[in-house]
């Protein structure tokens, strides 16, 4: 195995890795200590995302392993970072680099199995969407109770979030296998975006948040992938409502395009409970939710905002934001016009 940014690990025959003792333990920085002594040293990381499983339980994890070189005797150091939902557990110790191969692999085979069973949820969830949505129906709803219509509502509530979590997972698989496809049209962004605040409405009455909505009337049609920028629009303005407390006073989201240095510019404010500041550079990452959001109780799986993003790139978009906790968030983001 050669590794080009690391020469140390060039130089391990075969076995040597295996036959190499690690170091002790006292010798190896403190854990308040190691993104100093990462920045001082030779490194390259490698993240793998884990399921472990215990029983019925199954604790999701990132692992992070940072390979240290020129510090030890050894020719090889590794320190392990493994970052739970619910917290932080570190683990400092050696590793082999047939370890970090088996964890390659187990990554990916947790892609095969997300993508197969998100598959397999599809067909019954869209059998129950098809019943709810024939129980809707008004001609049919005469003849039930308004409780009855009330657990009907639930049902359709509940369904409509499993669908989305699926179509969620699915597209991290398509994302990390490098397979989401992106359909270019004729795309009339505006109407697109006006679109999506119609289907947002209902749950921002609900919470009495007024959404306003400005655009330059000359944006010309742009070659976008109608479906995919629904999906990350949608998710910026579910995040918008989801994230503003009804019962701190008028909620107020504001959604502006703009066309400026031949791009589109789409940006969402809102006066919600904003982002922490030291949790705004892991905000993109997958299934990461910011500690103020998860007090709240509010639902969400910590995917949209990843997935936005590699929309947005797909498109050679940029996205970025400014938050200040307890005041909101704007978010924008960027799409080339192109050729008309």
């Amino acid at each position: 195995m050669e590794n080009s940014n690391n020469p140390q690990l060039n130089k391990l025959s075969p076995d040597q890795g295996a036959e190499n003792k690690s170091p002790v333990i006292n010798d190896i920085p403190s854990v308040s200590k190691l993104p100093a002594e990462i920045e001082k040293h030779k490194f390259w990381e490698n993240p793998t995302f884990l399921f472990v499983c215990m029983g019925i339980l199954t604790i999701i994890a990132m692992l992070s392993t940072y390979f240290i070189a020129q510090k030890y005797d050894n020719p090889m150091v590794v320190i392990a970072s493994i970052s739970l939902v619910t917290g932080i557990i570190t683990l400092v110790g050696g590793m082999t680099i047939k370890t970090i191969d088996e964890l390659a692999t187990t990554n990916r085979m947790k892609t095969e199995f997300v993508s197969i069973a998100s598959h397999q949820l599809r067909t019954p969830l869209s059998i129950i969407k098809w019943y709810v949505e024939f129980l809707s129906k008004k001609e049919i709803q005469k003849n039930f109770t308004d409780k009855e219509i009330k657990y009907i509502k639930t049902i359709n509530d509940s369904n409509q979030r499993m669908i989305k979590l699926v179509n969620d997972l699915l597209d991290i698989s398509r994302i990390e296998n490098g397979r989401m496809q992106i359909k270019l049209e004729k795309t009339n962004f505006v109407e697109l975006c006006q679109n999506i605040i119609k289907e947002n409405q209902p749950i921002a009455e609900l919470k009495k948040i007024k959404i306003s909505f400005k655009y330059d009337p000359s944006i010309p049609l742009i070659l976008a992938d109608p479906k995919r920028i629904g999906i990350a629009m949608d998710n910026l303005i579910t995040n918008a409502v989801k994230y503003i407390q009804s019962d701190k006073g008028q909620g107020q989201i504001s959604i502006e395009i703009s066309n400026k240095n031949k791009n589109i510019i789409f940006n969402i404010s809102d006066n919600g409970v904003g982002i922490p500041a030291g949790d705004q550079k892991k905000i993109f990452k997958k299934f990461f939710r910011a500690n103020n959001t998860m007090r709240l109780q509010t639902s969400g799986t910590g995917l949209g905002l990843f997935i936005a993003k590699a929309i947005i790139e797909s498109h050679k978009g940029s996205i970025w934001f400014v938050s200040k906790e307890n005041e909101g968030t704007t978010f924008y983001f960027t799409l080339p016009l192109g050729k008309k």
